[in-house]
């Protein structure tokens, strides 16, 4: 059995480049291929997720079958010995989108179980150029530490000349965002998520890097190419919050980074959280509420026509999420800040230029209210 990250056969760097040419005529077949291509793929797979309320919907679409021969798939039976009895099964691939990656499920047919692999030399958003090694390696590497602390999918193995893979166990769950449509049903997955959330949390206590928190805030702050006038104002509002003395008192932890609803999955009434390539240690504890609940608004912009209506869904994921009691002030008194974060983070997206001025707008308030808040 190969090691994870081990190097099996090396795929020549010119079927790399192949592979990322189109072919007119929507089938894609030979060594050129990328792993997740082999056989047909029916020009069908091309169209856009569907989507509920504005929001896009997570779908699988069956797009190959990969055979004995495959050199990707070879080397996923060859990483699952112990798991695939029969060696020379056949792996049906199934495109998960929307994803940030290619990301695609494989199926052991006949074995009763799939895994999915994550592409990081495949970027489908708006990042392109980053390191893909550094970031395949920093998801693996997080998901080995977390896995046993709180419900991840368990990473399997990764390979660098695959396209940057990741590859990991399915978790065959219920996206929390399938669960919007039924408001009165969401409160006990949103108490899940919370508890996920504060599990996470507690259990990587740990010195906070604010400088990285304040780096990251200028950052997404940068990428929304506000006006000078407008961006002084936010840089003025963020130098008076680095005097918060909770924004230190409360310490550091790791936290996932990208802590929206569609990185959170059920099985049963068991949330699990997915998609960590971009956890990092010593971040603030609220960062990852923060940015939750500004998703959660922004998804009820959409849906409802109105953010107000998810505010007693965030404040009932606030209180599970510290316990209630001395915490839950604590916590709320930190919130605008992240919660800032959030919508600017929304706010830099090709969304509505209407409801981008809200967010940004929304962004300024938070900011300005949550400095009256210190007790």
């Amino acid at each position: 059995m190969h090691a994870p990250g081990s190097r099996v056969a090396a795929v020549p760097a010119a079927s790399l480049l192949a592979a990322l040419a189109p072919d007119p005529s929507g089938i894609i077949q030979g060594p050129s291929a990328l792993p997740w291509q082999r056989q047909a793929i029916a020009p069908a797979c091309q169209r856009a997720p569907e989507r509920c309320g504005g929001v896009p919907v997570v779908v699988q679409q069956q797009v190959a079958v990969l055979e004995q021969g495959d050199a990707f798939r070879d080397w996923l039976v060859g990483v699952l010995e112990a798991r695939v009895e029969n060696p020379l099964c056949r792996v049906q691939v199934y495109r998960i989108r929307p994803a940030s990656h290619a990301v695609c499920r494989y199926e052991f047919l006949g074995e009763g179980h799939s895994v999915v692999g994550k592409f990081f030399g495949e970027p489908t958003g708006r990042t392109t150029a980053y390191n893909t090694e550094k970031a395949m390696q920093n998801e693996y590497r997080m998901l080995q530490r977390i896995a046993g602390l709180i419900d991840v999918p368990r990473p399997i193995a990764m390979r660098r000349d695959f396209h940057a893979a990741l590859v990991t166990d399915y978790v065959p769950g219920v996206p929390l965002l399938a669960l919007l449509g039924s408001e009165d049903g969401l409160y006990d997955p949103l108490a899940s998520v919370a508890r996920l959330q504060k599990r996470l949390h507690a259990l990587t206590r740990q010195s906070c890097n604010l400088e990285r928190e304040f780096a990251y805030f200028h950052s997404v702050l940068g990428q929304n190419r506000l006006d000078a006038r407008r961006h002084d104002r936010f840089c003025e509002l963020l130098s008076k919050w680095r005097d918060h003395p909770l924004l230190a008192d409360m310490g550091g932890c790791l936290i996932h980074g990208d802590a929206t609803p569609a990185n959170y999955l059920f099985v049963g009434d068991r949330a699990y959280g997915v998609d960590f390539e971009h956890a990092w240690e010593c971040g603030h504890p609220v960062h990852d509420p923060g940015i939750f609940c500004a998703e959660m608004k922004h998804l009820f912009a959409y849906r409802k026509g109105s953010a107000r209506q998810a505010e007693p869904y965030i404040g009932h994921f606030l209180w599970h999420y510290s316990g209630g009691g001395e915490e839950f002030y604590r916590v709320t008194e930190t919130f605008p800040f992240f919660l800032a974060l959030g919508y600017l983070r929304i706010a830099r997206l090709p969304i509505h230029p209407s409801h981008r001025e809200c967010l940004i707008r929304e962004a300024e308030a938070c900011l300005t209210s949550g400095l009256t808040l210190t007790r």
